[in-house]
């Protein structure tokens, strides 16, 4: 059975990914890591004098996460740093501990006693485990170049979805601070350059999850996390900082701070580089290095959003509606949908059908509009009908009044009649009609602004100019991505589309009434 939480006491660091991917089979959310250097009785110092400064500890703790990366992909690891940097009583964790695992043989009083001495917070049932890491390995000990303690840190990122990365640069910048570190939070207006920003956590959530764990890993620092709208935020202006932490990518930026700060007088920050981790298996689109722009592609074709169940809607057929702006590629997902088994119905095309001559729309938009939009054939000229409705947004609303329900009833129809397990309406207008109320999940579909542009030029010999225009008429992406459950980005080869389909529709399965 996985327990929630497991503490791996760790002596022999260099060997942990031997076992790590068996822990990840008994822990199910988070692993705290201790390295016993620092721990006395009853276990044993088991390289004393090797670490005469917190710093020496960075490249174990860079090896740690490194493996993690590995070999837990799917854990909350965090290296506790406060045993390391002060003589601790206790090991304190804001989680309680159900499992604690070892890394070598120890023997049963002396394990007994170590957790109920030296672990402050663990469960009333707390389990052992004993995995061996093997024969010792000494680890890499950090040269004296770069060893320099700071008393105030900084260091700034988006921090989206916590990952490997961030934990490094972080633990970096507390492992080398006596007294304070400040973390800048980057706001929404800086991250629409970056890929999928869409999902991209709102700024409240990054925060607390910076605070969370650096709180966590080291509760002796001050800790100031605040949002940033800028590449600078108060690191320009702070005479108190004396280190930055920064990664390969953001480097420049440090040295652009460095600029300012020379030209305000102020004593210019030592810079610490921090090498980033390899993605440990990455598909062509996705970077070599972990970040949180893989982890944005990867959550494509999962849920995103929690699914709440309508007990108004039937549960067979299921109804899956899709939606999402113009150009952003709804024809191709459901093309996809259809070759694995969905029922498909186009709400454009029966838009086109709901008013022809003789159905009730028809009688309704000539009573509204006038004979005027009606073509030599006898039947609307949708060409007369646009320029009425898209220059007068009253005159819109009531054709989307006069159309939406026809359609609306058209589809209901088609669902009554149909024999499909699954059945998917595409409507770009799915959330201003309101269909998402007769739909079991809502799936949408991106891509960034410029690329719409280019498709709409492309693909509807439109100008710039009118391109841009239609696309600012309609909702903006993160107003479809907030009020969906699965969200796809069809930016990449059809290929890599076709990939995030099935990656939904079989995790769909398991919704799904059987």
């Amino acid at each position: 059975m996985l327990c929630k939480t497991g503490l791996l006491i760790v002596s022999n660091p260099n060997k942990i990914g031997k076992i790590l991917s068996k822990i990840q089979n008994n822990v199910k959310n988070t692993l705290y890591i201790q390295l016993l250097s620092t721990l006395s009785d009853p276990l044993g110092n088991f390289y004393p004098n090797l670490y005469n400064s917190w710093p020496k500890y960075s490249q174990t703790i860079f090896g740690i996460y490194s493996q993690a990366a590995t070999h837990c992909k799917d854990l909350d690891v965090r290296v506790l740093l406060s045993g390391l940097k002060y003589n601790v009583a206790k090991i304190k964790t804001s989680q309680p501990i159900d499992l604690v695992i070892f890394d070598k043989t120890h023997s049963t009083t002396n394990m007994d006693n170590f957790i109920t001495n030296r672990i402050e917070n663990f469960s009333k049932n707390c389990n052992v485990l004993t995995l061996d890491s093997g024969d010792f390995e000494a680890p890499a000990i950090s040269s004296n170049e770069g060893d320099k303690i700071f008393k105030h840190s900084v260091l700034g990122g988006t921090f989206d979805r916590l990952h490997i990365a961030h934990k490094l640069l972080l633990s970096e910048a507390a492992l080398r601070s006596s007294d304070q570190v400040t973390v800048g939070v980057t706001e929404e207006n800086m991250l629409q350059t970056k890929t999928l920003w869409e999902l991209i956590e709102p700024i409240e959530v990054r925060t607390e999850k910076v605070a969370d764990f650096l709180h966590d890993v080291c509760s002796d620092l001050k800790y100031e996390i605040v949002p940033i709208n800028d590449p600078y935020g108060p690191s320009i202006n702070d005479p108190g900082m004396g280190l930055i932490v920064v990664s390969q990518e953001t480097l420049k930026g440090a040295e652009k701070i460095n600029e300012i700060r020379k030209q305000k007088n102020l004593q210019p920050l030592e810079v610490k580089l921090i090498e980033l981790i390899d993605e440990p298996n990455p598909n062509p689109i996705e970077e070599a290095k972990i970040s949180s722009s893989t982890h944005r592609i990867r959550l494509l074709g999962t849920v995103i959003n929690p699914i709440k169940n309508n007990e108004k809607i039937p549960q067979k057929p299921y109804i899956i509606g899709l939606t999402g702006g113009i150009a952003s590629g709804k024809t191709n997902i459901s093309k996809n949908l259809k070759e694995l088994g969905a029922e498909i119905i186009n709400c454009d095309l029966i838009a086109h059908d709901v008013y022809k001559a003789g159905k009730p729309t028809f009688d309704k938009m000539v009573e509204h509009f006038g004979q005027s939009i009606i073509g030599e054939d006898g039947e609307i000229d949708r060409k007369k009908v646009g320029p009425i409705v898209f220059k007068d947004p009253r005159e819109l609303e009531a054709l989307n009044n006069i159309v939406w329900p026809g359609i609306e009833k058209e589809v209901q129809e088609i669902i009554n009649q149909s024999k499909s397990q699954v059945i998917v309406i595409e409507a770009a207008v799915l959330f201003n009609a309101g269909w998402e109320r007769n739909c079991h999940e809502v799936w949408t579909t991106v891509v960034p602004r410029s690329e719409a542009i280019e498709r709409l030029k492309s693909r509807n010999q439109m100008s710039e100019e009118q391109a841009k225009n239609r696309i600012e008429s309609q909702p903006k992406n993160t107003d479809y991505v907030n009020k969906s459950n699965v969200v796809f980005c069809t930016l990449w080869p059809f290929e890599y589309t076709k990939q995030q389909v099935i990656k939904a529709w079989e995790l769909l399965q398991n919704r799904i009434p059987s």
